[in-house]
Formats: C-alpha cells, structure tokens, sequence
C-alpha cells in the first residue's frame, strides 16, 4: 500500500535526487543516512535529538574533533575541561562524581560491574537486563543470579520486580556482592529502586542501575537511581537527549572508591575517545538546565494525552498509570493484543504508509521514544496514523495470558560456555544442549538463554512460537 501523505508532510526524496545532492555516491552508508536524514519521517527512537540541530554551533563535526591536546584535558586523567564537564553533570544529576563515556551504556555496565562484583564474584540479576551484563560476566567470570518479574498483561512485559524474592536469594546466596537492576525498561516500566536500595543496605551488598533509557527524568522532576539510594548507576544520554550516538554517563554515590571506578571505565573503554561525544553530553546537560527542561515537560503532556486518546478512541491499549504505577512519562507503549493486527505489523504499517518510524516493536506491542525534539507536527501525525490505523482493525477475543520464558538451568559457568568450543544447530536439534552464545532478540537485547544454561524443549516451543523460524539456529557447547 502506497504511504499516505499527512498535512504538512512533504514527501521523501528519491535515490536520484540524493545522488545529485552528495558530491560523490561510493560511500554505501553515508549514502543510506543521508536519505534517511533528507526525507520526511517522524522519527519516534533514539537517539534523542531525531536529527534535529538542537544546537546550532554543533552542526560541523569535524571542526571540534579533537584529541588529547593543548587545552582539551585527558578523559582517562580527569583533568581539563572535560573534568570540568563531569562535575556540572554529577552536579545535574545529583551524583556523588560522574564519569563520561563515549562507549555508551555498554561501558558504564561493564565498569561498574567490575567494581562493584570483580572478578569471579557473583550478583543478582533482574532477568531483564541488557546483553552486555551476561558479556561482563564472561569477561569477569562471574556468576549470575536472577529474579523474574510478573508479566503485565495484555502487554506480556514484565512488571514489578518481586523485592521478596530478592531479600530470599541473597539470603540463600550471601556470596552475592551487588544487585543489579534495569530501570526503566525498554517498555517504560520503573522498577522501586528505593525499596531494593534498603533490601541491599540491610544486607550490605551494592546496588547497581542500568537506567540507560532514564536520563531524561531529572528534567522531569523524578529523581536519578543514585538519589534514590543506588550505589552506582548508568545514564544513556543519546538515548533521550540530544546528544550524539554512544554518549553516556556513569554515576555515583557515596562510599564508591572513585579512583578504582575511573580504572575501570579505561579498562572498557577505547583509548581515543571521542571528543565531540563528549561535547554532546556536556551540551545537553547545559540544555536540560535551560530550554530543555520546560521542552521535556511539554513531551511528557503529549505522551499522557496520547495514551488518554488511545484508550478512549481506538481499540489499541497504551501502557498508562493505570494498567502500572511506575513509568516513564514520554514512553509511549502501545499494546495491540485484542485486535487483528500484531505489534510488529502495525510498525511497519505505520513506516510504509504514514512514515513514521518507532523504536521497537514485537508480537504484541510497538514502543515510540518521544524526546523534546519532537514536534507539533511529528506527534500530530502519530496520533494521526494511529488513529486510521485503528478505524481499519478489528477486535478479537482477548488473547491468554503471555506464557513465561521458562527458567533454565545452570549446568556451566557462563566464562567456560562462552569460550568452549561451540557450533551452530538448528533449533530442531538444540534441545538438551548447552547454550553458548546468549539468544538475544534485539531490540530490546534481552537475552532469553544465557550461555552456560541447558536447553529444553519448552525454551525451543516458545522461541519458535515468539522470535525464531523454523530455520533458526542456536550456538551451543560441543561437548
């Protein structure tokens, strides 16, 4: 189906007119970005900016590209202005010290891992959390615990995390030495992160925070995880700010030996940072103590009328307070169980006819990041589209409850799994094998097997039924 134009849309360029804008064409992907970035999309996913030149003065790259030079200061010293920049963030975020990264949320979980678990130590995990944790814990051969949260329904997402059955494992592991939580979630779900914060001072365990998709809550009045009682937390400023792809924060609090942190952050880090990341990060800051604030808020009253108007006017369901206490106010969730139509093909109905692009989608659900970036005329027509979208659906009986993705069992380290000689087999095949690589749907980059865990028949059942097709494959341990 042809896409249809909205008002005030104009409609995107073609390959032929982009070749006579650049002035060469043998540069593949540069080619594919710039039409991206000339036609008419509205750009619901991160990062933040939506290709917006939030700061005018920021528009030449190049010219700032420096390195560790006169006047710049050095990254891994923390000195110059760059030190400077740190300390009004620690400042903005209310943080203890804050440490920049130009290796995204990635390094910040890494290092804080390794500072706050080591090497060979164990945590407990949210069941939730991003790949990369299961990659610092074959790096640092730690051994992970997990806890599972209640699936919200009808989204199948999960929701609160059980601080009970927290308290109970470190209780049964008082080898655990830190708590690891994500908040928020993908979805936009936050977890009760001053609950956990008195749960693990009572059993004097550090308490660790992937908030990779929060650093837009300060802006929002919400406090930041280290101002709620988390020892050590990670900020994606890309994600819901405006700043350039990979920049990202790591913050602490009290008691944290800073020295050590900063050692680490080298450790995961590349040795050339990147300066105009950098420079994106302390721009945003300044932003969001500026213009920035009241531009947020404004995105958080488009977000609340947004899902006011998909449960009032279409057979869509949004992720509200409602159905959750505890959101993020500009993630906008929007649940399709109950009608004719799968979150994943509504995305891509929404990107070939209307041009609107969201940051995710799966088999029931599609999620927009909105950012202050966003326009007037960007949230009209996804409040447009949706709503045509939604007069040609019809409704269906309400679908079971999401099945649970079954606990695994641990038969090997998750260091030995990964750096076992291993293979590619057919999902067919992979039932009672050992599970090397972490089967990771992305987005959200959840791993659903660790390496290290057995697989079943049921894992198989519901990887087919969800993620994989029958000619998938999966990496396990030869044995």
């Amino acid at each position: 189906m042809p896409r249809r134009k909205l008002p005030g849309q104009r409609p995107p360029l073609t390959h032929r007119q982009i070749n006579r804008l650049l002035p060469f064409t043998n540069a593949p992907l540069f080619h594919a970005l710039q039409l991206l970035a000339t036609g008419d999309s509205a750009r619901f996913h991160m990062p933040g900016h939506k290709g917006r030149p939030v700061f005018n003065t920021f528009a030449e790259v190049f010219s700032i590209d420096f390195t560790e030079t006169y006047g710049t200061g050095n990254l891994y010293l923390g000195d110059g202005p760059i030190r400077d920049a740190e300390v009004a963030a620690a400042r903005y975020f209310g943080a203890v010290d804050c440490f920049f990264l130009t290796g995204g949320s990635t390094q910040g979980i890494l290092s804080m891992l390794a500072a706050a678990v080591g090497e060979g130590g164990s945590v407990l995990l949210d069941r939730g959390c991003h790949q990369s944790v299961c990659h610092a814990c074959a790096l640092l051969d730690i051994t992970p615990y997990f806890i599972d949260a209640p699936l919200l329904e009808p989204f199948g997402i999960a929701g609160a995390l059980p601080v009970d059955e927290a308290g109970r494992q470190l209780a049964a592991h008082p080898e655990i030495r830190a708590v690891l939580l994500t908040s928020p979630t993908y979805y936009g779900v936050r977890r009760n992160i001053e609950a956990f914060s008195v749960l693990c001072r009572a059993h004097g365990k550090k308490l660790l925070v992937d908030a990779a998709h929060g650093a837009h809550f300060t802006a929002l009045g919400l406090p930041t995880p280290v101002l709620e009682g988390a020892d050590l937390a990670v900020l994606s400023i890309h994600k819901t700010l405006p700043c350039m792809g990979q920049g990202a924060v790591l913050l602490c609090g009290e008691g944290i030996d800073r020295r050590a942190l900063r050692e680490q952050t080298v450790l995961f880090g590349t040795s050339s940072p990147s300066y105009p990341i950098m420079a994106s990060i302390d721009l945003a800051r300044a932003y969001m103590e500026g213009p920035g604030r009241a531009a947020y808020c404004r995105d958080a009253e488009s977000c609340a009328a947004l899902r006011q108007m998909l449960a009032q006017h279409t057979c869509f369901t949004p992720l509200s307070v409602e159905n959750h206490a505890m959101l993020d106010p500009c993630r906008l969730t929007v649940c399709t169980a109950g009608t004719d139509i799968t979150g994943r093909r509504l995305a891509d109905m929404l990107w070939s006819e209307f041009g609107v692009a969201c940051e995710m989608a799966d088999s029931r659900n599609a999620v927009f990041i909105l950012t202050g970036s966003d326009t007037g005329g960007t949230l009209l027509r996804l409040r447009r589209a949706l709503r045509r979208l939604s007069a040609r659906r019809h409704e269906t009986p309400p679908p079971a409850p999401a099945a649970p993705f079954p606990p695994a069992e641990r038969v090997m380290p998750v260091r030995q799994a990964w750096f076992a000689e291993h293979t590619a087999v057919p999902l067919a095949r992979a039932t009672g094998q050992i599970c090397a690589r972490p089967v990771t749907p992305y987005p959200p980059g959840v791993p659903l097997l660790w390496p290290g865990e057995k697989i079943t028949g049921a894992h198989i059942a519901l990887l087919r039924e969800k993620w994989y097709n029958e000619d998938g494959d999966i990496r396990v341990v030869i044995r």
